[in-house]
């Protein structure tokens, strides 16, 4: 998903296109999965009844004991979300998220439309009229198991969308976090940048410059400056943790040490 975002966005710079970025994280998503609701949406994708059944098993007749200062509570039936630590989980959760994508977005879904080359040099306006050359392609969200990130190329589309996307969480029970909702504008080279106004549900999104999203730096002027400061500091964090447990011994071969740098 950073690949794709960090394309997404040289793209739009190089076509000269605003960039309106959302990114949202729900709270205890996988807690809040709707299980009848999963098993029908893997229906509604064609997945077979058996594979349906199979899943289903490890879920029904779910218990589970709450412990607190050394008490134990009595076993309570748990009903709703995906089973805690199954591999399968962030796949099924994505599939409740791909259908309320669907259903959010059924009337319309205001996307950005990228043109792109496979021959290794950039796009200039000559270049749209080639077609033999040039590909086009549609985005709109970019998805990873609970995070999500949604773009547009207009602050009103954006609010537009964003507005859809709460109506579509609350019909599957799911919730925005709103403290961790962030808006990223990405004006064209030479544009005047104008500070977005996204909110939902009375709540506006925060407005930042650089922003580190899963495990990346991104940055509204897409330099990779901040990135590469990121990782130099957080490489010599690393290293310094291991002063006394390897550097500093004498007992690790010289080799060893050389490696592990």
């Amino acid at each position: 998903m950073i690949f794709a975002t960090r394309q997404l966005r040289e793209k739009c710079q190089e076509m000269r296109t605003h960039l309106y970025t959302n990114f949202l994280d729900l709270t205890k998503a996988f807690d809040m999965v709707n299980r009848d609701g999963l098993w029908k949406v893997m229906q509604k994708f064609g997945r077979l009844e058996r594979f349906t059944h199979t899943t289903r098993q490890p879920h029904d007749g779910m218990t589970a004991r709450v412990t607190n200062a050394g008490a134990v509570s009595e076993a309570f039936t748990v009903t709703h979300g995906v089973k805690p630590g199954c591999v399968l989980a962030p796949t099924l959760f994505s599939l409740m998220f791909s259908a309320m994508l669907m259903d959010a977005y059924r009337d319309e879904q205001p996307e950005i439309h990228l043109a792109y080359r496979t021959d290794g040099h950039l796009l200039n306006s000559r270049c749209m009229q080639v077609p033999m050359r040039v590909s086009t392609t549609t985005v709109h969200d970019l998805l990873f198991v609970d995070d999500c990130s949604l773009n547009t190329v207009g602050e009103e589309d954006m609010q537009r969308i964003m507005d859809l996307f709460a109506a579509g969480c609350a019909d599957f029970g799911l919730t925005i976090s709103a403290a961790k909702m962030v808006v990223m504008h990405q004006p064209p080279p030479s544009a005047e940048y104008n500070t977005p106004r996204i909110n939902v549900n009375g709540a506006h999104f925060k407005n930042w410059e650089t922003f580190a999203y899963l495990g990346s730096t991104l940055s509204r002027n897409t330099r990779i400056d901040d990135e590469v400061a990121q990782r130099i500091s957080k490489a010599s964090q690393a290293f310094g943790r291991l002063q006394a447990s390897v550097w500093n011994r004498h007992g690790i071969h010289l080799n060893t040490k050389l490696k592990l740098y």
